[in-house]
């Protein structure tokens, strides 16, 4: 069993399981060459980092993404907003097509694929259970306490990471929730029962030093 220290292991014996929100599944297929805002640009780029070793696991099937439901649907719209705001995080059309059409190739499986014996799902999405819309319930009042504001959706996230562990079996130590919302990091974070949170924009959370 891993220690429960802050970090992941980049070549692990046994796979990495990440829970992934909209921003950081969006920033994934954001070109930051592109973007003129500083800000935005840093948090593409600290998002990168973390995607390149999520991507070399992947591709030595050390690694599983797992993502919401309803966070597909908000990745989508993340991509939307950030075409039609002013910040010109996308120059043109094509860029933002591109964007959205390869995170759709990320999160689709031709049926082909889908049927083979040897088949490798490196993105599973999770659909929204009874289990986990009553367990949202557990996180309302700390939430309030803490000023902290978290959408449902992202109160999903966490309620997501228990089910994950309660119901698929996933070790606490294997699992890893990423997050580029300050918010749900910090809510996140108080709780010693939920997986390791990370925020790759956070200068303690860098992939540098992460990922060991």
């Amino acid at each position: 069993m891993r220690s429960k220290q802050r970090c992941i292991i980049r070549n692990p014996e046994e796979p990495c399981y990440y829970l992934v929100d909209a921003n950081f599944l969006a920033n994934k297929r954001i070109n930051e060459k592109k973007i003129e805002n500083t800000g935005e640009k840093k948090r593409v780029t600290c998002a990168k980092a973390y995607w390149r070793y999520i991507d070399k696991q992947l591709k030595e099937d050390k690694a599983r993404v797992y993502v919401l439901d309803l966070c597909i649907a908000e990745t989508f719209k993340v991509l939307v907003k950030k075409y039609y705001n002013q910040e010109k995080i996308f120059s043109n059309y094509s860029s933002y097509k591109y964007a959205k059409d390869q995170l759709h190739k990320d999160l689709h499986m031709p049926s082909k694929e889908a049927r083979a014996s040897n088949r490798k799902i490196k993105y599973h999405d999770i659909q929204t259970t009874r289990d986990i819309i009553i367990s949202v319930d557990r996180f309302f009042e700390k939430d309030m306490k803490m000023k902290t504001n978290v959408s449902i959706v992202d109160l999903m996230i966490l309620a997501c990471s228990k089910y994950l562990i309660d119901f698929y079996g996933i070790k606490k130590e294997e699992l890893f929730i990423i997050t580029q919302d300050n918010k749900l990091y910090e809510l996140a974070k108080s709780y010693q029962d939920l997986p390791s949170v990370f925020n790759p924009h956070k200068e303690i959370d860098s992939a540098d030093k992460v990922f060991v």
